[in-house]
């Protein structure tokens, strides 16, 4: 399946700075790294989601990404301390990876589907806000800074 957000997300994934934000909006705020891509590649469209949209699109991805996608990546993490296990982490980081790519592909379905609202200045930065729980021990500075650098490594 050609998919559009995959091409886009691996290309903007690779650029300097955006694997460490998106890991750590990933972290500490429970961010769906998918989701904080998809708000990019909308932005580049010059496309946003309503609020109500972007609940919807996370419900709907929430049961692979739980029961698939962060399973394999906690193993893939367990495993950085098993040097013996080196070889069949590369496997599961694999894995990991085309599971990340099913989750696209679930979320441009769900793209084409749905109306998408042209968008606004600052779309970007009210869809990673929305995306980014803040974490109760930050202070909302930290979280906004966040917010902020994301949106200036993923438009």
């Amino acid at each position: 399946m050609n998919n559009p957000l995959w091409e886009f997300s691996l290309a903007l994934y690779a650029r300097p700075g955006v694997a460490a934000a998106c890991i750590e909006a990933q972290d500490h705020c429970a961010a769906d790294v998918n989701l904080l891509l998809y708000a990019a590649w909308l932005a580049r469209q010059g496309l946003a989601l309503e609020e109500r949209q972007w609940r919807a699109l996370a419900a709907h991805v929430a049961d692979w990404r739980q029961r698939v996608v962060q399973p394999l990546r906690a193993l893939r993490r367990d495993w950085r301390a098993l040097p013996a296990a080196a070889a069949l982490r590369e496997h599961v980081k694999a894995l990991e990876l085309a599971a990340e790519q099913e989750q696209q592909a679930h979320i441009i379905a769900w793209h084409w589907r749905h109306v998408a609202q042209p968008a606004e200045a600052d779309s970007l930065r009210c869809a990673l806000a929305q995306l980014l729980a803040a974490p109760a021990a930050w202070a909302d500075s930290d979280h906004q800074a966040l917010v902020r650098r994301l949106e200036g490594l993923l438009a």
